[in-house]
């Protein structure tokens, strides 16, 4: 009888959780993501401010940015960020 009672009790058993598997470890180590720079008072950058005057950086000559974005100065050319326009600035050399 009472192998007959643990016949019908462990029947209905499907069995156990599969094996765990081992973490893998990656060979390489994690990037670093951009972290952006915050400059204090960003605007002096691109305003320069007299007694009088104000002097702007260049705008950007495109109809379609009007009067809100300013030309990025890089070291030969300036460059519109928003309609990606660029003007190269002309260099003279100085004998001295």
């Amino acid at each position: 009888n009472y192998d007959l009672y643990m016949l019908f009790k462990f029947e209905n058993l499907k069995g156990g959780k599969k094996k765990k598997k081992k973490k893998k470890i990656p060979n390489t180590p994690k990037k670093n993501k951009h972290i952006k720079k915050k400059i204090p008072i960003h605007i002096l950058k691109i305003m320069k401010i007299s007694k009088e005057l104000v002097k702007i950086n260049k705008l950007c000559p495109n109809d379609s940015c009007s009067l809100s974005s300013f030309m990025a100065k890089h070291e030969n050319r300036f460059h519109c960020g928003r309609c990606g326009k660029t003007k190269f600035r002309k260099f003279t050399k100085n004998n001295s």
